[in-house]
């Protein structure tokens, strides 16, 4: 063997294209099956069943006015009038919406004042707080409602409002201190069951 055929075989034979870009096919499609995954598993809680949560309310007591006798000095312009806000968290996968929903304030199962929530629509995993104002159009405490609630006052407990909401997913019951320290509360969605 010649010294020009040793050099020769010794050397490397010159890669062809497919050798060259192979490796760059190789990292182009790592980097895309990494992109793919990223964004799957950013997305991932919109097709997961297993993370669909359902729906949060709380309400919170900002203002009660006219919260007096109807029987008492200057009942005709005491009517009681509620300022609250609603929570809604929505922890379902997919939107909801509602187009306003009716609010009851009562005491003792007695209705004081009512109101209208404003519409919303909430995509998945949103939340939104909302404003309701609620009165009774001119009519005041029943005065026997009033004086039960001046007994639970002396008695050292605090009077508890009920709130009601109707909203299009379902009827939403809070309770709340109407004069205590606990003015926000947690929500229970109420299920009927239908009889004929």
């Amino acid at each position: 063997m010649t010294a020009l055929e040793e050099d020769t075989e010794s050397q490397p034979s010159p890669m062809s294209w497919k050798q060259k870009i192979e490796p760059v096919a190789i990292l182009l499609s790592i980097l895309l099956i990494v992109v793919l995954v990223v964004d799957f598993a950013k997305h991932a809680e919109r097709f997961n069943p297993f993370l669909d949560k359902p729906t949060k309310c709380s309400v919170e007591l900002v203002a009660a006015r006219g919260i007096g006798s109807a029987l008492g000095p200057g009942a005709e312009s005491s009517s009681p009038a509620f300022d609250l806000l609603v929570h809604v968290d929505n922890g379902h996968v997919f939107g909801i919406r509602d187009g306003g929903s009716d609010v009851v304030v009562s005491y003792a199962g007695v209705p004081l004042a009512r109101g209208r929530s404003p519409a919303f629509h909430l995509k998945e995993k949103e939340a939104v707080t909302v404003a309701v104002d609620t009165a009774s159009r001119g009519v005041g405490i029943p005065d026997e409602l009033f004086l039960l609630m001046v007994q639970e006052r002396r008695s050292g407990a605090t009077p508890q409002l009920q709130i009601d909401l109707w909203l299009d997913f379902g009827l939403v019951r809070c309770s709340l201190e109407l004069d205590g320290v606990q003015r926000a509360s947690q929500c229970d969605k109420l299920n009927f069951i239908y009889t004929s």
